[in-house]
C-alpha cells in the first residue's frame, strides 16, 4: 500500500514534473488500488471512502472499463457489509451496467442478482 501512497502523492504534487494529463488519469487507479489495499488491511470505511473517490474520478474522465467495474462489485460488497443496502444496490447496478458494457455477462449477471439480494 506504501507504493500506491507515494503513487498517489506524486500524481497530486503540482511540482513533480509530471504532465496534468498523465496525473489526472492515474490518479482515479491509484486511488481504487489503495482502496483495495484497504479493504483487504479490514479498513472499510476508509476503503469505502477511497474506492468511491476513484469511481467518481473515472466517472468525470468518462472511463468504463474492468477497473471501474470491479471497483464498484467491490464498494457494493463492502457497503452491503455496512447495512448500506440502497446504496449497495445502486453500486451492483453501475458495476452490471460497465460489465456489459465491456462484454463481461457473467459478471452483469452476478451484479444484477446480487443488487436483487440487498433490496
Amino acid at each position: 500500500m506504501e507504493q500506491y501512497l507515494a503513487l498517489l502523492a506524486l500524481l497530486e504534487d503540482t511540482e513533480s514534473g509530471m504532465t496534468p494529463s498523465v496525473a489526472s488519469r492515474s490518479r482515479p487507479f491509484a486511488l481504487i488500488r489503495i482502496g483495495h489495499c484497504l479493504e483487504r488491511l479490514g479498513r472499510r470505511t476508509e476503503a469505502i471512502t477511497t474506492l468511491g473517490e476513484g469511481i467518481d474520478a473515472l466517472d468525470e474522465l468518462k472511463v468504463s472499463d474492468f477497473r471501474q467495474a470491479g471497483a464498484l462489485e467491490s464498494l457494493a460488497a463492502l457497503l452491503a457489509g455496512e447495512g448500506r443496502t440502497d446504496e449497495s444496490r445502486h453500486a451492483y447496478a453501475r458495476a452490471a451496467q460497465v460489465f456489459e458494457a465491456i462484454g463481461d455477462t457473467g459478471a452483469r449477471s452476478r451484479c444484477h442478482a446480487l443488487a436483487a439480494v440487498t433490496s
